[in-house]
């Protein structure tokens, strides 16, 4: 089984929908899928409560970090995947979902603000792996589709922070599936693009 951590200390870039279609492309391949919102805002919980049809995915909302940790430990041993979603801010549970990770994945927007998220990032990770070893890849999510500042972005992120090249871009049939609880692979003629990359993406994280 896995555990998959999606973190970053910035709010706005994508945390929730990634984490929202990594559930949902393992339940489509038929795993045991438990997805964790570790927001006060409770954003993916709700998201999931508007599923209508597709595989079920449980899901569970500890804003608390010592009860997140507690609660993810004892599933463990009960699902085959658990996806983490904390919130945009450094809080007990985000540090508890690093030291429960076995894979932390960042989410960034090719933005200033955006990018020195990540030293902020690379600084909880480096207090972590104190305790643990912990491997964290970060990627672009809602990237322009042209421009340097994909690049630039991706030059600029920090030791103990893998780039993934696989980028997904802004695509609102991702965002709109999002909302009604759904992956974009759920609904893959809606955008073929939108699709590509969020199975590539995928397939990186769970390679």
């Amino acid at each position: 089984m896995s555990v998959i951590a999606v973190l970053n200390t910035k709010g706005g870039v994508g945390k929730t929908t990634t984490a929202l279609n990594l559930a949902v492309a393992r339940a489509l391949d038929g795993r045991d899928v438990l997805a964790v919102d570790g927001d006060r805002q409770g954003s993916l919980i709700a998201a999931l409560s508007n599923r209508e049809d597709g595989p079920q995915i449980a899901a569970a909302h500890y804003a608390d970090g010592q009860i997140l940790r507690q609660q993810v430990t004892m599933a463990r041993d009960r699902y085959s995947d658990i996806v983490i979603d904390a919130g945009g801010r450094d809080n007990s549970a985000l540090r508890a979902a690093l030291m429960l990770a076995d894979l932390v994945l960042i989410p960034f927007q090719p933005r200033s603000f955006d990018v020195w998220a990540l030293d902020d990032m690379a600084a909880l990770l480096a207090e972590a792996r104190a305790a643990r070893d912990i491997r964290a890849l970060a990627f672009l999510a809602m990237a322009d589709a042209k421009g340097k500042d994909n690049e630039e972005a991706a030059s600029a992120t920090p030791e103990g922070i893998e780039y993934l090249i696989t980028t997904v871009g802004r695509r609102k049939a991702i965002s709109d599936a999002a909302g009604r609880g759904r992956g974009i692979l759920e609904e893959p003629g809606r955008d073929p693009k939108a699709t590509a990359e969020m199975r590539r993406l995928v397939a990186a994280v769970f390679q």
